[in-house]
């Protein structure tokens, strides 16, 4: 009977190791690049979010992000999204793209959240989230 704890912990222990050599949840990084209008999106946003610079950070806002703000608003997200998550990093990985959102996993001073981005058909960006 003794032995089953020690089985279990063995097993707990290789699939713990399994999930973080698999990098938690299977996450990939994309076969493709993302095109060059969603990666222009995503380096405004994060210099933006560097240099507190709204009006780099909605350079490439369509009208709609403008709906009920401003540029400058955006400011006050930013530092909200500071004090949660810190600087940017130097580390962000190209997941993809589902339904128009192109996907980032990006590495923050305090965690690794999601920047989605989307971009309407003209390449303008129609929402925006950190997750």
């Amino acid at each position: 009977m003794r032995r089953y704890p020690h089985a279990i912990r063995y097993v707990l222990a290789c699939i713990l190791l399994a999930m973080a050599l698999l990098g938690c949840g299977g996450e990939t990084a994309s076969d493709e690049p993302p095109p060059a209008a969603a990666q222009a999106a995503y380096d405004h946003v994060r210099e933006g979010y560097q240099e507190e610079d709204a009006a780099v950070f909605t350079q490439d806002f369509g009208d709609v992000m403008f709906t009920d703000r401003s540029a400058e608003d955006y400011l006050e997200v930013v530092d909200q999204l500071k004090t949660a998550l810190g600087d940017w990093g130097d580390e962000a990985t190209y997941l993809g793209v589902e339904d128009g959102a192109h996907s980032w996993r990006v590495t923050f001073e305090k965690g690794k959240p999601m920047v989605v981005i989307v971009l309407d058909e003209e390449d303008r960006v129609s929402g925006l989230w950190f997750r």
